[in-house]
């Protein structure tokens, strides 16, 4: 991290701090602050990965949703079918009960 104070990567400075702020002199000499271009693009890059998040929670949303009502779909024919399939045995029985109703009494 910040805190080591065995040069190296910054030419052997003992202090820390000295040198950014010697890097920091450089830069103010330049046009252009590369670290704030940096961090500009760094914003539009959390910016875009922001936009593609939230169009693909949009996306799987809508999936999701789509998913759903095809299931639900499914569901409800299968239910108008077992409805439609129950009504016919209701009537089927309600056929058989009448006409063994009529035979038993008939019978008598």
């Amino acid at each position: 991290g910040k805190a080591k104070v065995s040069g190296g990567k910054r030419g052997g400075a003992k202090d820390p701090d000295e040198a950014p702020r010697s890097d920091k002199r450089r830069r103010d000499m330049d046009d252009s602050d590369p670290e704030l271009e940096l961090d500009s693009d760094f914003k539009q890059i959390v910016t875009m990965l922001r936009h593609i998040k939230d169009k693909a929670h949009k996306d799987g949303q809508k999936k999701t949703e789509q998913a759903i009502s095809s299931v639900a779909t499914e569901i409800q024919s299968m239910v108008q079918d077992t409805k439609t399939k129950f009504e016919k045995e209701r009537q089927n029985v309600l056929k058989a009960v009448t006409k063994a109703s009529k035979e038993v009494l008939n019978f008598y």
